[in-house]
């Protein structure tokens, strides 16, 4: 039976509905005990990246949010220009660009005081590279695989900071949702629909990925992941693409930037 034809059931729902009460539980626990709340947001996607939500809670809690925009090497300087937000700053953490100017802002904000710093953002937007890039040296572990940062850890980077880093926060919506997809915010082996996804995808990136592959570009992007599929020569017995594998390699060959 085809991926597409799968149907969320009320038992995943009582089980998203759990998680998300026992990332609300630490979220609750980060903001508390911070002074000050690091949002960290994918530069490729910023809007997107962030979580309403925590905004409000930071806001009513009445303590310091700063929206550290990360990845901006991976955008023009356009791009970089349009973006308009208010107590933000531009760091490239994996090229550490803008570290300084990152840390010289919490310095800032702290007004020369002993500050806790809750670090908080969605899987895969760079929150424990930050964190090393800070530090100067390796002090949260790093992955390319969503969500590894799995429990609340304290770090200290300088006599006066103190950070806590969290594990990647979702908000529970569609688990498909095509912008987590594209940041590597869900990682691509968890992606239930791996076809249906990859179809939205290639529609995404807008004649990239054709480009890429070397074939047409196709009103029916099923019909183009099929062809991408023959083209690899990743086919089915009988010589039938097989476009479920296809689309799974399709995804991370995105979240790795092989194609951009």
């Amino acid at each position: 039976m085809s991926s597409f034809n799968k149907k969320k059931t009320s038992k995943d729902y009582d089980l998203q509905k759990r998680k998300g009460g026992a990332f609300d539980e630490m979220i609750d626990k980060v903001i508390d005990e911070s002074d000050i709340v690091m949002l960290i947001v994918d530069a490729r996607r910023v809007f997107e990246s962030i979580n309403g939500g925590i905004q409000d809670k930071v806001r009513k809690g009445g303590k310091k949010l700063l929206y550290v925009i990360n990845k901006v090497d991976m955008i023009t300087k356009e791009q970089q220009d349009a973006i308009k937000l208010r107590d933000s700053v531009m760091i490239s953490a994996k090229k550490r660009l803008g570290t300084m100017r990152l840390l010289r802002k919490l310095m800032e904000l702290s007004k020369g005081k002993d500050v806790v710093i809750g670090v908080i953002g969605l899987p895969n937007t760079g929150k424990s590279t930050i964190i090393n890039a800070l530090k100067g040296r390796h002090s949260a572990p790093t992955s390319k695989v969503s969500g590894f940062t799995r429990a609340l850890q304290k770090i200290r980077i300088n006599k006066s900071m103190m950070l806590i880093d969290t594990p990647g926060v979702f908000p529970y919506s569609p688990s498909n949702n095509i912008n987590f997809v594209l940041m590597g915010a869900l990682d691509s082996e968890k992606v239930k629909d791996p076809e249906k996804t990859a179809v939205r995808v290639i529609e995404a990136m807008e004649g990239k990925v054709e480009k890429f592959f070397g074939v047409e570009r196709n009103y029916d992007e099923f019909e183009t992941l099929e062809a991408i599929a023959i083209k690899k020569k990743m086919l089915k017995k009988g010589g039938v693409p097989d476009t479920y594998r296809m689309a799974r390699m399709l995804i991370k060959m995105c979240q790795d930037e092989r194609i951009k």
